[in-house]
Order: C-alpha cells, then structure tokens, then sequence
C-alpha cells in the first residue's frame, strides 16, 4: 500500500472516530465490506463496532490496514443504513449486547482483542494474511505469537491447535451474535461429534417431511440449485409438490418462512452437528426470549390441500408484502407482486444494479421454485418504503 493511500485511509478513519459517522471499510481484494462506527485506531489497524444490514449491532472487527482498500462514509448505501439504524431502535428489534469496549492506548489493538479472548474464553473469527479463516478460543499468547484452539461448527470432531505469528493476523471478528453464542456452546463445539443421516429420494424426502411436520423437529434442506443455500426449519405444511418451512438463521432466531417445490430439494439432513448446534442456539435464545423479532409471527398456520405458490402470492399483493422469489433458472428476485393474469405474475423488484429505481419482470407461476416471505429484511424494507411515500 502506497504511503498517501494509507494516510487517507488512517484520515478517513480518524475522521469518523472523532464525528461519530458510519463507515464501510472495504477489504482488498475483495467486495466484502464492514458497516460500523470506528471506536479505536493505533498503529497498524482499526476497531470497528459493527451492525447487520438490518441495523442491529452485531459485535466488533478488527483490521489491519493492509487488508483496506478503501473508507466510503458518503454514499447511498451509508444513507439507507442510517435510516435502518434508527428503525431498528424504534422497533426495538433484538441486537447483540453490545458492550462498552474498554482500549488501553499504551497496548496495541490487536494484542488488546487477543487478550480479552483468551481471559474471558471468548471465541474469535480470524482471518491471516493468506486468507485462511478460522474459528476459535485463543489458548496462548505471547509477545508475537498466539495459539488457537479451533473449532469446525460443521464437524464437531475437527478442532485443532494452530500456533501463528500475530503478525499474520489481518482480521478479527469477535462479540458478535453469532460468536456470543458459540461461547455458551463451547462444550458440544469441541465433543460428541454426530454422524450426518441425510434422506435423498422423492418418496423418501416425502416421508421425512411428513415425520418431521408431526414431531416438530428441525431438519436442513439442501437445495438442487446453489446448494450452498441451505436452510434449517421446522415443517409447517406439506402437499404433493411443495412444502413450507418455518426458518431458523445462523444465530438460532426465527427467520420467516420459505415455500418450496419438492423437485427443488437434493437431499434433506435430519441429524448433522450443525443441526444439532443450532438446536442447542434455538433453546439458549428461548430460554433468554430472543427467538422472535418483534414484527414476526412464528406461528403461522397453512393450508396443504391447495395450490400454496398463488396463495402466498396473493396474499403479498393484497397486503403489499416484499418477497424473495426464485425462479427454476436460480435467479433470485426481491419485491412486491402486484399482478397475477393466467398463471403470471407481475413483480416490481430491486435490482443491486440500480436499487433506487424498481425494476419490473413477468413470472409463471409454475416457474417459481422457491418463495421466502414474512422475515425481517421483507418488513423493512416495506417499512422503508412506507415511510417515504
């Protein structure tokens, strides 16, 4: 990194520190980017209090410079997510407990956040300088060196001890939700590792929704297209073609509902570690009534005798509800149905290309393969649209 980039950057950063303005710092080599405020800066990198795209506090990072490649605080995607700040407290939606972070200036960043982790035993995302990514609680630290004890929130029988210079470290996420989470589930982390039962085949995943829908049990469904895309619910309905899931996210909340035709479903997991992980998240957030969002309705009922793709369309329409609608192409659409004409439906979405300027498309229903509706980001944003008009 040339001298003047890394002074603006170090200037912008500054800036923002002492005027309290949001930022998206840009890693390099990268279209990731942090939304935060910055709460401290040395040396060799920054601390940044973070927050989701819906607007809620999701812990801090810290990031070496050389793994910046810009600081934007003025743009549109700043503005829209000042305004989800703020609706986010007005709605009193259910953040990560962001606590006061407490910087010594006589130590540097990084040393401070390593420290806090392994007094505290609070687990950290780490990325190195060769773009290795890991999870864990660090079990060592010394003057230029930390251990880490690693965990695989995927394979439970997977955790090591890696031992790495702190000068290899360019990134660390930690006292987010998600991580929150993975302190209170140290113990299943790093035992008892459960050996994956999937159920492929049509009549087969037919039965397995049917059982899961009576004992209420959660299973994770693998989709044919993007199978990277999966998701973990409860069953809510089930008809000859399709089937409705009541959503739980990566942090164990309720994340809204998904319709989905069963030709679309590779394979189902009913016993995996994550599965079993994000059980064990579901009951933590129960037991501390953080499973909802206010605004959403986990108790949904629906009717599996009919057609449930134009129903829920409908529905949208009449109530001008924003859905997430894919198509049996894999292309993904986020929008407001207000038309359905013989079997078409007529959808103004946003585009990530021009998002101030709604875009129009022409479905057939029978070519919609997937249906997300009432979760969090679908309110939202029809709150932030109502509020304009």
């Amino acid at each position: 990194m040339e001298n003047s980039q890394l002074t603006q950057i170090i200037k912008n950063l500054r800036y923002s520190m002492d005027n309290h303005t949001l930022v998206n710092v840009i890693q390099t080599g990268s279209s990731i980017f942090y939304t935060g405020s910055v709460v401290g800066i040395d040396k060799t990198g920054t601390i940044l209090s973070t927050y989701t795209e819906d607007g809620l506090s999701n812990g801090f990072v810290y990031i070496d410079y050389n793994d910046i490649f810009d600081v934007d605080f003025y743009s549109d995607d700043l503005t829209k997510m000042d305004a989800r700040l703020k609706m986010a407290k007005n709605l009193h939606l259910l953040s990560a407990n962001q606590p006061e972070l407490r910087l010594n200036e006589k130590v540097d960043l990084l040393t401070q956040v390593l420290g806090n982790s392994f007094v505290y035993q609070r687990p950290i995302l780490l990325i190195k300088d060769d773009g290795t990514m890991m999870e864990g609680f660090v079990s060592s630290i010394s003057d230029y060196e930390v251990e880490l004890t690693t965990f695989d929130k995927f394979d439970s029988s997977s955790v090591y001890h890696e031992r790495m210079p702190k000068t290899s470290i360019k990134l660390v996420e930690f006292l987010g939700r998600e991580l929150n989470l993975l302190g209170e589930s140290k113990k299943l982390l790093m035992t008892g590792h459960v050996a994956s039962q999937d159920i492929s085949g049509n009549l087969e995943i037919f039965a397995a929704l049917h059982r899961a829908l009576e004992s209420g049990r959660r299973i994770i469904m693998i989709p044919k297209i993007n199978p990277e895309l999966f998701f973990i619910g409860q069953v809510r309905a089930v008809s000859a073609d399709a089937v409705v899931f009541a959503v739980v996210d990566m942090n164990g909340q309720f994340g809204g509902y998904e319709l989905i035709r069963l030709s679309e479903i590779d394979h189902l997991e009913i016993k995996s570690d994550y599965l079993r992980l994000i059980n064990h998240f579901v009951s933590l957030n129960m037991s501390q009534d953080t499973f909802v969002q206010p605004l959403l309705n986990n108790e949904r009922s629906f009717d599996s005798t009919v057609d449930m793709f134009p129903v829920i369309i409908n529905q949208a329409i009449k109530f001008k509800r924003f859905l997430r609608i894919k198509s049996n192409e894999g292309e993904t659409y986020f929008g407001v149905p207000f038309k359905i004409e013989q079997g078409v439906v007529s959808i103004r979405y946003i585009s990530k290309d021009k998002p101030t300027t709604p875009q129009l498309i022409e479905l057939a229903i029978s070519d919609i393969d997937e249906v997300a509706f009432d979760y969090l980001d679908a309110f939202l944003e029809k709150k932030r649209i109502m509020d304009m008009d």
